[in-house]
């Protein structure tokens, strides 16, 4: 259920989606890059399935529409002479959707990533600590953003977020633009 306040910030639980983790040998990257059409460093890119670039041999890719075996069979086909491991991590991750004008403020009071624009435009994607947790945050729109956080951690950083809106809102924080 998303929950908003004062038509500044939304929060809401993405739910159903395929999540396939896909780590490939150093040696292979670019080859594999091409094959897949995966996100450059620090970027995501595609639409369905997403690609999301969270470390130097590693990314996630993402489905609302395929299966997680689906994407996987992908990978083993495209990447058949490409040491790689691609599995389905599905179940293990907990997603976020953070929208609004002052979704940036909201985040930028979680982590010392700069959420400005500028410095983290529509397609960016780091891996970081966000309220003590690791995390992955992906820029989906200008104002919308996606939180990967481990399962466990989900109901965590579903009360953070919602306890850190309602502070900041109710102290007047949270910029409009």
């Amino acid at each position: 259920m998303a929950e908003q306040h004062d038509n500044v910030v939304t929060i809401e639980p993405i739910d159903n989606l395929s999540i396939v983790t896909l780590k490939i040998a150093g040696n292979s990257i670019e080859s594999a890059s091409d094959k897949l059409q995966l996100a450059p460093p620090v970027t995501a890119s595609g639409s369905d399935p997403r690609s999301l670039w969270f470390g130097p041999d590693r990314w996630l890719l993402i489905s609302s529409s395929l299966s997680a075996d689906s994407m996987v069979k992908t990978c083993e086909e495209a990447l058949a002479d490409v040491l790689h491991n691609a599995g389905d991590y599905s179940a293990g991750l907990a997603v976020f959707r953070v929208a609004g004008p002052g979704a940036r403020d909201l985040l930028a009071s979680g982590c010392g990533i700069d959420f400005r624009a500028k410095k983290f435009p529509v397609d960016s994607c780091c891996r970081t600590r966000f309220s003590q947790i690791a995390a992955i945050i992906v820029a989906q729109g200008p104002e919308e953003f996606d939180i990967y956080v481990d399962r466990s951690y989900g109901v965590y950083l579903n009360d953070w977020l919602r306890e850190s809106l309602s502070i900041a809102a109710s102290a007047n924080l949270l910029g409009t633009g």
